[in-house]
């Protein structure tokens, strides 16, 4: 973006991946694949932005984090991760440290 003379106004993160099975059925692969996009995918933005004077920095959470879902177990911890990340991502905001 900067190399092209653009400047970056703001980040859209709704990157997701669902596996639903029953948690006895869930291997640590397949939980790694549904969590990594809304986990670390979250962190590694916000990690790489963190400089920029951004306008927006949006998380596409859904209520499955906070109500849990038949099946997605996984799903659901990786969108309160995210919840929980945008409430620490705020803090910093109030605090000088993110835009």
């Amino acid at each position: 973006v900067h190399a092209d003379g653009h400047r970056l106004n703001g980040v859209l993160h709704s990157a997701g991946v669902i596996e639903d099975a029953f948690l006895l059925r869930k291997n640590a692969e397949g939980f790694a694949r549904v969590i990594a996009p809304k986990t670390l995918g979250t962190w590694h933005l916000d990690e790489e932005t963190r400089a920029e004077p951004l306008d927006l920095f949006v998380l596409f959470s859904s209520v499955a984090g906070a109500l849990g879902n038949v099946g997605q177990c996984d799903y659901a911890y990786a969108n309160a991760f995210q919840d929980a990340f945008a409430h620490a991502r705020d803090a910093r905001g109030l605090a000088g440290e993110r835009n």
